[in-house]
């Protein structure tokens, strides 16, 4: 019973912290920030997060999970060859479209234990094994980085309009081999 109202409590601190960062600039979190928006004390955050990257890192875990849970969804969606690169691409556009939460993960990581990195990984080898030539797969992947990257570090983002085309254009290139 306690192990469940802990990992509740968690979830909730976990939860108020990505209201905060939908909100304000992810170098504005701190634990008293987080902790007003949770609405409980600083030291009852603490209890759950002994610092500031244990939250951090909970945080882009959880971004991580619901990526990869929205990747899955998409791809039982989704039939034949190309199908797991198709569900990548929708679950990054859904992402992108949302705030690109990836990006936030990105900036307050700190994988320490590289859990995150080998999930992602994992995530992008099992892209190889879609029946599509290495290369697509790799464009698709790099293409999708560039487009979060250009948005994260505000480099010539482009517009929604050109971002929907090239996520259409990444769509069309998993379905080549269906137009025979």
């Amino acid at each position: 019973m306690m192990t469940s109202k802990a990992h509740l409590k968690r979830s909730h601190i976990i939860q108020a912290s990505l209201q905060f960062l939908k909100e304000h600039d992810v170098h504005t979190l701190t634990l008293d920030k987080i902790a007003q928006k949770a609405s409980i004390s600083k030291g009852g955050l603490l209890y759950h997060f002994k610092t500031k990257d244990e939250l951090y890192s909970a945080i882009a875990q959880t971004i991580m999970t619901e990526f990869v849970d929205s990747f899955e969804a998409l791809t039982e969606l989704e039939y034949g060859t190309g199908k797991r690169t198709r569900g990548f691409i929708l679950a990054s556009q859904q992402d992108y479209e949302k705030g690109a939460w990836i990006n936030i993960a990105i900036q307050i990581i700190h994988d320490d234990d590289n859990s995150i990195s080998i999930a992602y990984e994992q995530l992008l080898e099992s892209l190889l094994d879609d029946g599509l030539d290495s290369s697509i797969v790799h464009m698709i992947r790099l293409t999708i980085d560039g487009l979060y990257y250009s948005k994260l570090l505000n480099i010539a983002p482009v517009s929604q309009e050109v971002t929907d085309s090239v996520f259409d254009q990444l769509l069309q290139m998993t379905r080549k081999d269906d137009e025979t």
